[in-house]
């Protein structure tokens, strides 16, 4: 048996009798057969290396006909054919009026990305020069064949712009879209806002699952499979999605609401989906975080009232006469609300431990700045430390104006405050230091304060506090954990 003769494309390509030329994505002409030579006049040398509009100018309408329809080809990779355009061209410095009818296909890479555009240009004048349209349109194709000619091509026009002004409103859709095509749920269309939601990346004819790889797993890609076998619509409502919106940059958690319509063909088969729906996230998470306001309002309340009562009780059983009942009770719920008036309106509400400590203790400086001393960071507290430590300044205070320091114009309070790092906790580490007031000695009898210190702090939110009653002034030493489990 002979060998096979290696094919000789070349050849192949200059006999073949159809007018072809190829060109780059950016129109640069870089090869033509023979047939488009001699169907064009031009040599090969005249035209390789220019761009089109250069090789070929034209402007107005003729131009932009041809322009318009290499687009299509680039942006949707299917052929485009101009039935007739009429497009005068030079040869040998003449300028001869010729129609013609064009082909455009493109041609892909390995990859599946389009490089070049083939043209197939057909003459449909005859190759000699003619006067008259008149005379070119009766001595070539006959002015019924000739006006048939140009009602298709005004028929095609109609048809493209009605095409692009569909695929332009399906683009600029606000819900997301897409058409998936056969079995494996090829992508043939996606619109902006569906491009939006799985983040920027190649879809258009890749498989979902590859295009997707993310989805394995989740309802969202199996139901697709429901869908198809049985060729019934699905409908879902707040479906949760994830998508690696950004590679490398984990998945993002997205709730939506969409249905899967299936598309059929012909014989009556599926043959493909349609996709259609809206981004909720925002709303599903609005619910989610009202939800959780009411159970931290709820939560608030009782433990409010719980306080109130507690602070009542404690406040009758230490008060000696009504009017001291009267007055320390009055003056811990006024802390109680204050407290509860510096909680900023988040669902996991905190308050500024600096601003915890200045209405409550500052007020007493009389504008002197050095009567009361403020020094620390700013940190904040959640809503179930806020409270406690909001009671126990105030007491802190009540006794230093009643008994301490701030009760002579010559007394202090100093307090400092830091945060040390943890392996599992942070501390916040307050120091009460009073100084310039009467000896101090300490207490015969425990009161509400002290209750506040041993049992509150100590045992609520497991603080350790360390008081000291010596004769220069009270001091106090209180370690606060602060990443405490948040409701």
């Amino acid at each position: 048996m002979a060998a096979k003769e290696t094919i000789d494309f070349r050849a192949v390509f200059d006999s073949t009798p159809t007018p072809l030329m190829l060109m780059t994505v950016d129109l640069e002409i870089v090869d033509m057969n023979q047939a488009y030579v001699e169907a064009v006049g031009r040599s090969r040398e005249s035209m390789i290396g220019r761009k089109l509009f250069e090789a070929f100018p034209a402007e107005g309408e003729r131009r932009q006909t041809l322009e318009d329809s290499l687009d299509r080809v680039h942006a949707t990779g299917e052929p485009d054919v101009l039935a007739l355009i009429h497009y005068p061209i030079m040869v040998e410095d003449v300028l001869q009026d010729r129609y013609w009818s064009c082909s455009h296909f493109p041609i892909r890479d390995g990859d599946g990305a389009i490089t070049f555009i083939l043209q197939n240009t057909q003459g449909v004048t005859r190759r000699h020069g003619l006067e008259s349209t008149d005379q070119q349109r009766d001595g070539v194709l006959g002015t019924a064949v000739f006006q048939r000619a140009e009602r298709v091509q005004a028929l095609n026009a109609s048809l493209l712009a009605e095409s692009a002004h569909l695929r332009s409103l399906f683009m600029q859709a606000p819900s997301f879209m897409c058409v998936l095509r056969g079995p494996d749920y090829r992508f043939e269309l996606a619109n902006s806002a569906f491009m939006a939601l799985v983040g920027s990346r190649d879809l258009v004819g890749r498989p979902i699952r590859e295009a997707i790889p993310e989805g394995a797993g989740q309802a969202y890609m199996d139901l697709l499979d429901t869908v198809f076998r049985s060729g019934e619509p699905f409908v879902g409502k707040q479906m949760k999605a994830e998508f690696e919106r950004v590679p490398g940059a984990g998945l993002e958690e997205t709730y939506v609401n969409f249905v899967y319509q299936p598309i059929f063909g012909s014989d009556g088969r599926v043959v493909g989906i349609f996709v259609d729906g809206n981004d909720v996230t925002d709303h599903v998470k609005a619910e989610k975080s009202q939800a959780l306001l009411m159970r931290e309002l709820h939560h608030r309340v009782r433990n409010t009232l719980a306080t109130v009562q507690g602070v009542m009780n404690s406040t009758a059983r230490t008060a000696e006469t009504i009017e001291d009942y009267q007055w320390a009770f009055s003056g811990r719920i006024s802390s109680l609300a204050r407290t509860h008036s510096l909680l900023t309106e988040e669902i996991q509400q905190f308050v500024s431990f600096p601003n915890l400590l200045k209405q409550e203790v500052g007020v007493y400086s009389e504008g002197d700045t050095s009567r009361v001393i403020l020094e620390g960071p700013d940190v904040e507290l959640p809503s179930q430390l806020a409270v406690p430590l909001g009671m126990t300044i105030h007491e802190l205070t009540t006794n230093a104006f009643r008994h301490g320091a701030l009760s002579t114009s010559q007394g202090r309070v100093t307090v400092t405050w830091t945060v040390l790092p943890a392996k599992e906790k942070r501390i916040l580490v307050c120091r009460w230091t009073e100084s310039g007031g009467p000896v101090v000695a300490p207490p015969v009898r425990h009161g509400f304060g002290s209750m506040i210190l041993s049992r509150v702090l100590v045992q609520q939110i497991g603080a350790k506090v360390d008081a000291q009653y010596s004769a220069e002034g009270f001091a106090l030493v209180a370690e606060i954990p602060l990443d405490i489990e948040r409701i």
